[in-house]
């Protein structure tokens, strides 16, 4: 989890004496020393940015940031708590986080901003093909996590990081489940991107909340993390 790899990026640090304003070194050098693969590795460094840990600077390299030497444990002390209530935790905050944060991104994405939005979901739908569920999972991220940067707003890039930052077991899932629901879900991300290009920010904001449903339904497994939040969570929008 990246919980666990923090805690070793951080000894790291603390081995090599780095202080506030120190650039981190290489990112294949230190995902090679902490024995993970630079996709994790740039997922933690990301997680990290959002929490105002550190900062990436495209070119330059990742710089470590005072909060990263004044937060002993970022995680909130998840470990302390079942896999069911995180994952619980995690759906209830996507239904009620993400149509805000994708309906905010609709009134300011760029035309550039949704040009790279479409490519990530040409990526998406590849991955789906690979049956590789993790290569699934990174996609899903990167295309909301575009989204959270349309917005404008680093503390809503933060949110979507701290959403994303425990592994999820959504896509373990994914490939279990019926066609169905995997076109289902793979069509949500769709129609989250046909209606920010048609700047249609009512309709982005109910196919958004329907994401969540068909999420909740493929990792809830017959539990509905939904429940506490009303009778009608579990009616889609028309």
């Amino acid at each position: 989890m990246l919980n666990d790899l923090f805690k070793q990026l951080d000894a790291t640090v603390q081995t090599r004496g780095l202080k506030p304003g120190d650039r981190f070194p290489a990112e294949r050098q230190l995902a090679a020393e902490l024995n993970v693969s630079r996709n994790s590795f740039r997922r933690l460094l990301h997680t990290l940015e959002g929490r105002g840990m550190v900062e990436i600077r495209k070119g330059s390299g990742t710089f470590l940031k005072p909060r990263f030497f004044n937060t002993s444990d970022p995680y909130w002390g998840t470990e302390e708590r079942s896999a069911e209530e995180v994952v619980a935790d995690q759906l209830e905050t996507i239904f009620l986080l993400f149509p805000i944060i994708v309906e905010l991104a609709c009134h300011r994405m760029t035309a550039d901003q949704l040009d790279l939005l479409q490519k990530s979901n040409v990526a998406l739908s590849r991955s789906i093909f690979t049956k590789d569920h993790r290569k699934v999972w990174l996609e899903s991220l990167s295309f909301f996590r575009l989204i959270a940067k349309g917005t404008g707003n680093s503390f809503m890039s933060g949110i979507m990081e701290e959403i994303f930052a425990i592994d999820m077991v959504t896509f373990d899932h994914f490939f279990k489940t019926t066609q169905k629901s995997r076109e289902e879900l793979f069509g949500d991300h769709v129609n989250i991107l046909n209606a920010l290009i048609e700047k249609d920010c009512t309709k982005a904001k109910q196919v958004t909340q329907n994401y969540a449903i068909h999420l909740n339904r493929i990792i809830g497994n017959g539990n509905n993390a939904l429940s506490g939040l009303g009778s009608n969570l579990n009616k889609e929008d028309t």
